[in-house]
């Protein structure tokens, strides 16, 4: 049996759904589609941000922006890592640990944690598969798309290397339920 594909078949009319008229399979394909888009688009962000001038800071700098526990089962579909104002040399790498339970340890979601240098541009952002000048796209651990996550595990941002200068960087993680 094959999937619906999930792509956007446009607003159902009134006409298709009115009161004692069949609901046709047209209709019904349509739904399924919408549904599938959904399934496949919808999805929930989490923002690690690193605000100023975050070169100074001691390295490593752990548990950056605080951390976040998954309240459901979820999947980590692409990590984004991003700098707003390259620094005068080296590199920023930016890594996400997950621990499942208080006590068990941290681990890396990458096998190749996210990088961007000094000869980056401004404004520079990269994604799991991404390819730019100055930067190292993150991939996940073991290549795995997605990355599965239990519920109630608890996600942290680890800043490994900051180049002197440098402001305003962050990680994005996009996931959705599971």
């Amino acid at each position: 049996m094959a999937d619906v594909p999930g792509i956007y078949p446009g607003l159902i009319q009134q006409e298709e759904v009115s009161f004692k008229s069949a609901v046709s399979e047209y209709t019904a394909g349509r739904m399924a589609q919408f549904f599938n888009f959904l399934a496949l688009k919808e999805h929930s962000e989490k923002q690690f941000f690193i605000n100023g001038s975050y070169g100074i800071a001691t390295i490593p700098y752990l548990f950056v922006d605080g951390m976040t526990i998954a309240e459901f089962d979820m999947e980590i579909f692409n990590a984004w890592i991003f700098n707003a104002a390259p620094g005068s040399s080296g590199s920023t790498e930016i890594d996400i640990k997950i621990e499942s339970s208080p006590g068990s340890g941290w681990f890396s979601i990458f096998s190749t944690t996210p990088k961007i240098d000094s000869t980056a541009i401004a404004g520079a952002w990269i994604g799991v598969g991404g390819s730019l000048s100055g930067c190292v796209a993150p991939v996940l651990t073991s290549g795995a798309m997605p990355l599965f996550v239990a519920a109630g595990s608890a996600l942290r941002c680890d800043l490994i290397q900051a180049m002197p200068g440098a402001q305003n960087c962050g990680l994005l993680l996009h996931y959705r339920p599971r």
